[in-house]
Order: C-alpha cells, then structure tokens, then sequence
C-alpha cells in the first residue's frame, strides 16, 4: 500500500526529515529496473545530518522525568543520576558504571506504559522489559520488547547486550505482565511520535541487569548475568505491595 504525500520537505513533528529515495535520472542512466538492478553504492551517511539517523550500540533509553529506584528506597528522575549512584536492580543494589544520552533517532517510537498509583513509564519502545508469558508447562519469564527489529540492530552493530536467546516480540494490542516492584502488573503501550532529536537517558550498572524505573523492571546494560537468578516475585521476594513498602521504610530510617 502506497501513500500520498505533499511535494518538498516531509516533517517528524515540528522537524524536517530526510526522506531516502532512489533518483529517477540516475535510475534512467543505469537501465534501474524493478527486474534489472545494477551495482549502486551504499548511502554515503555523512551526507545526512546526524540527527536523522537511528541510533545503535547501547541505545535503549528512558525519556527524562521517568524515576529510578535507588538502593535507599528513593527514586531519583533519570536525567540526575549519576556515575557511581548506587541503584536497586533485580539482582540487589548495583553502581552505576556508565551513562548515556543518545537521541530517539527515526527507527524507535516513544512508548508509555501505566504502572501503580502515578507510576509512568516513559521509554523508547525497543527497551527490553523483563516480561512473563503463560505457557503449557507453566509461566516463563524472559526478556521481551516492543521494537524487536531495532533491537536486532543494536544486538548487530554493539558489543552489549548479549542475550542467551533473541527476546520476545512483545504485543501491542493486548496487555502483558511486565515485571515491578511489587511482582508483576499488566500494562499495554500507548505510542507517541516524537521528533528524532529528543533527548533520551540510558544506564549501563556493574552487577543488576534490570533497574527500576517508575516501578517497571527496565533492562541495564550490565558486567554480570542478563538474567535473573531465579523467578521473579518483587524486591519483597512475595510479590505482596505491603510488605514492600515495610522494606522500602526500612531503608529510608
């Protein structure tokens, strides 16, 4: 299915795009045909500005605003945490080792998922999510993601992450049960468009290979294990919010 387009320059929002296409006089020249399909060189980059191009290596990002969980029990928003915070992750408290501020670039959409209270995850939707899908012989928990295919091009083009196994391809029209603080919730994705130039923040920690941000367990480039020792059930270890909030009033004494 084709699309109807107004002639000049396309916009993302309120910023121009570069819109890649073949050139009908140089088609002419070549003898380019749908059925005959002479040697062309590949697209000279440089040549885009760097704001239009997609993003790859550890570029899986959180908007700012989103709140981190840290090893005290506080939440910190994203863009304020800094090398050396120590964070709460699945695995326990972790240093941060590594942050990053890459754009959203074109190949990746802004999702935004629901969680408790005024919990609200604002991520690009290639981020991988810790996720838990029923099966025959039982529930299985593994990593899973909105935007497989830009995720497959940062697994392609970076040293991290490296997963066991390709995660899932998570649905957009019905709900999932993503990982929390609490356990585990169901949230489905709301899209936004946002321009290729918005500002995104991403953590990369020693040890913890999910932190958590506005209560959802959000992937983290880490040094150890990409996944969990054992199965998922909150940081209270019984998936019961009171007795999570108990042992996050401990740490804040």
């Amino acid at each position: 299915m084709g699309s109807i387009q107004k002639p000049g320059m396309a916009y993302v929002g309120d910023q121009p795009s570069v819109i890649l296409r073949r050139d009908d006089q140089q088609d002419l020249d070549e003898g380019w045909s749908i059925t005959s399909r002479p040697y062309r060189p590949a697209i000279n980059l440089q040549q885009i500005p760097e704001e239009f191009l997609c993003c790859t290596g550890e570029m899986t990002c959180f908007l700012a605003g989103n709140r981190v969980r840290m090893a005290d029990g506080s939440r910190k928003p994203v863009e304020a945490v800094a090398v050396g915070d120590v964070v709460m992750t699945m695995q326990g408290p972790s240093r941060i080792r590594l942050l990053e501020r890459p754009t959203l670039g074109l190949s990746r959409k802004v999702i935004e998922l629901r969680g408790l209270g005024d919990e609200c995850l604002v991520i690009s939707d290639e981020h991988p999510l810790w996720v838990r899908r029923p099966s025959e012989l039982g529930s299985a928990e593994t990593w899973g993601t909105y935007n497989l295919n830009h995720l497959l091009s940062e697994m392609r083009n970076s040293i991290e992450p490296r997963f066991p196994s390709v995660p899932l391809a998570l649905q957009i029209d019905v709900p999932e049960q993503l990982a929390h603080e609490t356990g585990w919730v169901h949230a489905q994705p709301i899209y936004h468009h946002m321009p290729p130039s918005t500002q995104l923040y991403n953590i990369a920690t020693e040890v913890g290979c999910a932190v958590f941000v506005e209560g959802f367990a959000a992937f983290s480039h880490c040094l150890s294990s990409v996944v969990p020792d054992t199965a998922w059930k909150g940081l209270a270890g019984d998936g019961d919010l009171d007795s999570l909030r108990r042992k996050l009033a401990l740490h804040l004494a």
